[in-house]
């Protein structure tokens, strides 16, 4: 990730664009405590969790590229990816299915551009609203495990930028990521 300048000029001498992206924080002492009763701790299998998410992320969506490589839930629910998984991460049930989830790994690092992490927040489109639901359940979770902050990185058009901003997050720098032809 480089600021928005840098990345610009970067595009502008024929790097091809990855993500421009807000990254976002969160304060977790101001957070309610309530929880959707539909928000559990995240225990679903791997491959429940991939089948809802590739869902989630249709072409039109700004992430689907990323959302579409192989295993990135299964990097993240490992650890490998970002840093380890927290106990935080929650997912929503419903009828008995898994329709959403929220992963929070422990990005090395301290607030607000790494330490607690909210890595993923997805949901089945045919049940709206417990994105938001997910997000409160996981930051109660988090401020209830003693964490300070929840950051996150948002790509921009991703129309969640809206649901973060309602929920208290605020932007701290926009960068973008490049691919630079070698």
């Amino acid at each position: 990730m480089a600021p928005v300048e840098l990345g610009r000029a970067l595009l502008e001498a024929g790097a091809t664009r990855r993500r421009h992206a807000r990254l976002m924080t969160h304060d977790l002492r101001a957070v309610p405590a309530e929880v959707d009763p539909r928000v559990v701790p995240l225990a679903a299998p791997t491959d429940e969790l991939i089948a809802v998410h590739r869902s989630a992320y249709r072409p039109d969506h700004p992430d689907y590229a990323i959302a579409s490589e192989d295993d990135a839930i299964g990097h993240l629910l490992s650890g490998e990816l970002v840093g380890p998984l927290l106990d935080a991460s929650r997912m929503a049930v419903q009828d008995g299915r898994v329709v959403g989830a929220a992963i929070l790994n422990d990005f090395p690092g301290t607030p607000p551009v790494a330490g607690p992490w909210l890595s993923e927040l997805f949901r089945d489109p045919a049940v709206p609203c417990i994105g938001r639901e997910l997000l409160r359940g996981a930051q109660a979770a988090a401020a209830a495990d003693g964490l300070p902050a929840l950051g996150l990185a948002v790509t921009a058009g991703n129309p969640a930028i809206g649901l973060y901003e309602a929920e208290g997050f605020r932007t701290v720098r926009e960068d973008i990521s490049v691919v630079i032809p070698g």
